[in-house]
C-alpha cells in the first residue's frame, strides 16, 4: 500500500517539474531566430584498431576538431572511433523584447545533434529571456 503512495507521489513530482519548466519557458522567454557566427569545437577522438594477430590498440586525439565530419562519417561505417567533445556556439540575434542586436553563446556536447550539424551561417531557433535579452537558451 505504501509503495503505491510512493509511486503516486513520485509521478506527481515529475509532472510538477515538467509543468514548471513549460510555464517558465512560456512566461519568461520569447522565441527568436539566431544566426551562428562562430563555433569552437574541442574533441576527444578515440580510435581503436585491431592488428592481424588480434591485438587491440587505442589512440586518442585531443584538440580542435575541424575534421569532425570526416572522422565521424568513417566512425559510423567502421565502428572504430568514438567522439566526445564540447562546442561553444556564438550566435547573433535581434532581441524580440526591445529590438536590440545581441550576441550570446550556447554550449553543446557530442551527445547533441547540433554538435555535428551546425555550421557558421546557419539559423537556429532560440528563446530570449524577457528580463535580460542577453540570456538565451535553445528552443
Amino acid at each position: 500500500m505504501y509503495r503505491l503512495y510512493g509511486m503516486g507521489m513520485a509521478m506527481l513530482f515529475v509532472l510538477g517539474l515538467a509543468g514548471y519548466s513549460a510555464i517558465d519557458r512560456t512566461t519568461n522567454y520569447k522565441p527568436a531566430k539566431a544566426s551562428v557566427s562562430m563555433i569552437d569545437r574541442k574533441c576527444d577522438i578515440i580510435e581503436t584498431t585491431t592488428s592481424p594477430d588480434g591485438q587491440k590498440s587505442v589512440r586518442t586525439y585531443n584538440g580542435e576538431c575541424k575534421s569532425v565530419d570526416a572522422a565521424w562519417g568513417q566512425a559510423k561505417v567502421k565502428h572504430d572511433k568514438k567522439i566526445s567533445g564540447r562546442a561553444v556556439v556564438t550566435v547573433n540575434y535581434t532581441a524580440p523584447q526591445d529590438g536590440s542586436f545581441q550576441s550570446a553563446e550556447l554550449k553543446f556536447d557530442s551527445k547533441d545533434d547540433e554538435f555535428y550539424d551546425l555550421k557558421a551561417g546557419d539559423e537556429i531557433n532560440i528563446l530570449v529571456r524577457n528580463d535580460d535579452p542577453t540570456k538565451i537558451t535553445k528552443a
